[in-house]
């Protein structure tokens, strides 16, 4: 694949910010104005913030509505800006500065029209600083920010004045921990939201019978809410298999146009709880057959297919491949039942058809692992497994993708390096509506740029299977090289591919440095503390380390993962099973599953977790490699 050098958009957008500046005053000067005037409202030095900003909005564009907002702020004319910008994204800004300054009106206005815009909060957090005891604030931010570290603290405030109303105490609930919140859902409100809620409190508590006992109270006063239906499911989730499955089948008849809901928990009670994934097939086969237009029916008819295969029975899996090609074809199961459609045509013989298919994957789902198994059964791509050790040359000075969606003064604001005040520009730009793809990558960006790793891969994948861009450098923003220093640093010194390195840890920790496990692991490359000291001895690493930091993670992460490579001869494939589910169930399934076929053998490992640990690893490392290498027959 023939890459084009591509430069950022950030500059044409500053350029085109600051286009209509007088002779003789360069951009730069306009940015630093900025800057300084914006600095200087901060600090509430409204002086400087005029003699800064006055005429500026003539030669910042971009930055006009910006500009008169905090130019009136400083004069006192606040209100009449209210009325000149009706419309103005920025409206919760200037509410929020004139509530902190004791303007009754412009306080509740802005809990009734943003309750839970960013700027509220702000500005709840100032109010109580000043009145602490006012248990409207502290039940509004409690009740529409239970996350924010301020109403841990704003429970203990209400709770501590006393004669709590059920509407205070639901909004203590809803702040509380588990055990408080526990106490306080008892004297709230008695509604389908709170019963549900406290149940699943309950749960986390380990009172299994109570919470059974309030869904069953939920069910039994309030039949005709939707959230009756989520109940039942809750319900089963807490009984033995035997009564979970005969509550979902009632489920399923009670609850018609969410039955397929019903069906898909019965079968995660035989996959699950069971552990007898053979057992649900009934389950499956009535999943498809009565609710095909299900999102959960391309897993089942998966599973069907698989079964099938399994079976020798390649007609029937083919046609179960096809309903999910046909009924779903954006599902995520759909490169896969292609893929695997055109493989057993390829079996039966049929190798004309099997071609078309590897082709139609390449142009429907190029982003895929199954897509790099297409195109080496094509021969457009090389088919190595092992590829861990591969020495390749890397693009590390890769360019940025440009911000897509943002109006021109969010674009103005990260050209100026005014990151901040660009995320409150786009917190009120998206306030109250649900992101467009194109702003899910722009969100993905902000969560990014302010550490939240996980978030912003997450984000930016969704946006790409909703809508994939045609900028390539979107992509980036999915498959990051997050840490690249020591990323590069330690995959050379263990003499490892640095993009398998990557690809890794975009599966296991998604770049997130002191990021937990439910089993302890910990950091980039989810270490076990054991495991870390292990291999630490083993490779004689006697420096100190914390694997929270990093470096330390990746300094002993690539050493694992050299060690489970030099374990199976260099064999990827095998390191990187052995990486998730330990060498000694790899030792058993390598004598227990034939490795002529090795895209088979990946199908049929045992563990689901691993399967699709090993299929995600490889798939992250064919977008990595199309992002940062030297393009497909690399592979």
């Amino acid at each position: 694949m023939k890459r084009r050098t591509l430069i950022t958009l950030f500059p044409l957008s500053l350029a085109i910010a600051c286009s209509a500046q007088p002779r003789g005053e360069t951009a730069q000067t306009a940015e630093d104005r900025y800057r300084l005037g914006s600095r200087a409202f901060e600090k509430g030095n409204f002086p400087e913030t005029e003699r800064q900003l006055d005429g500026l909005g003539k030669r910042l564009p971009a930055l006009a509505e910006r500009i008169d907002l905090k130019l009136a702020l400083s004069r006192g004319q606040g209100q009449d800006w209210l009325k000149s910008y009706p419309q103005s994204f920025l409206i919760p800004d200037a509410l929020s500065f004139l509530a902190v300054r004791k303007n009754p009106e412009a306080v509740n206005r802005l809990l009734q029209r943003y309750p839970d815009h960013p700027r509220t909060a702000a500005a709840l957090e100032l109010l109580l600083g000043a009145q602490p005891k006012n248990r409207q604030w502290l039940t509004h931010l409690m009740r529409f920010f239970p996350d924010n570290p301020r109403s841990k603290l704003a429970a203990k405030q209400l709770q501590s004045l006393g004669s709590l109303s059920p509407a205070e105490w639901e909004a203590v609930a809803i702040a509380s921990k588990p055990q408080d919140a526990d106490l306080a859902y008892q004297k709230a409100p008695i509604n389908a939201t709170n019963l549900l809620a406290h149940a699943a409190v309950l749960k986390m508590l380990g009172k299994k019978p109570e919470a059974a006992n309030l869904l069953a109270q939920l069910v039994q006063t309030f039949p005709k809410d939707p959230l009756a239906f989520e109940a039942q499911l809750a319900r089963a989730d807490l009984l033995p298999s035997e009564g979970a499955l005969t509550l979902l089948a009632a489920t399923e008849r009670q609850y018609p146009k969410r039955g397929d809901e019903a069906v898909w928990a019965a079968i995660q009670v035989w996959v699950r709880q069971r552990k007898q994934p053979s057992g649900a097939i009934d389950l499956d086969l009535h999943l498809v057959n009565k609710y095909p237009a299900s999102e959960k029916a391309p897993n089942a008819a998966w599973e069907l297919a698989s079964n099938a295969a399994n079976q020798g029975d390649l007609a029937s899996a083919q046609k179960y491949a096809r309903f999910i090609l046909r009924q779903h074809p954006k599902d995520a199961f759909a490169p896969k039942a292609a893929f695997w459609s055109g493989k057993w045509s390829e079996q039966l013989g049929d190798t004309k058809t099997a071609k078309i298919q590897y082709a139609s994957i390449l142009q429907q789902y190029p982003h895929s692992y199954y897509a790099w198994r297409s195109a080496v059964h094509l021969g457009r791509a090389n088919g190595d497994f092992n590829v861990g050790l591969a020495s390749i040359p890397v693009k590390w000075d890769a360019p940025a993708a440009p911000i897509v969606g943002g109006s021109p003064a969010l674009k103005a604001l990260i050209a100026l390096g005014e990151f901040d005040e660009a995320l409150r520009q786009w917190r009120s730009e998206t306030y109250g509506r649900s992101f467009r793809p194109a702003e899910l990558l722009t969100e993905a960006f902000f969560q990014a740029r302010f550490g939240r790793n996980m978030k912003a891969i997450n984000l930016s994948a969704r946006a790409i299977a909703v809508d994939p861009p045609k900028d390539p450098r979107s992509y980036a923003q999915t498959y990051p090289l997050f840490f690249a220093a020591p990323l590069r640093q330690w995959s050379a010194d263990r003499g490892l591919n640095p993009l398998f390195v990557a690809s890794l840890i975009r599966q296991e920790s998604r770049f997130e440095p002191t990021i937990r496990s439910r089993s302890n692991a910990v950091g980039l490359m989810q270490l076990l503390p054991s495991t870390a000291k292990y291999i630490a001895d083993k490779v004689k690493e006697s420096a100190p380390y914390d694997l929270d930091k990093p470096d330390d993670n990746l300094r002993l992460g690539t050493a694992y993962l050299r060690y489970t490579h030099q374990k199976w001869d260099g064999d990827t494939l095998l390191a990187t099973a052995s990486y998730n589910a330990g060498p000694g169930n790899v030792a058993r399934w390598v004598k227990q599953i034939p490795m002529t076929d090795l895209e088979t053998f990946i199908e049929q490992i045992p563990f689901r977790e691993t399967r699709s640990y090993v299929i995600n690893i490889y798939e992250n490392y064919w977008n990595y490699m199309q992002l940062y290498g030297v393009g497909l027959k690399t592979m």
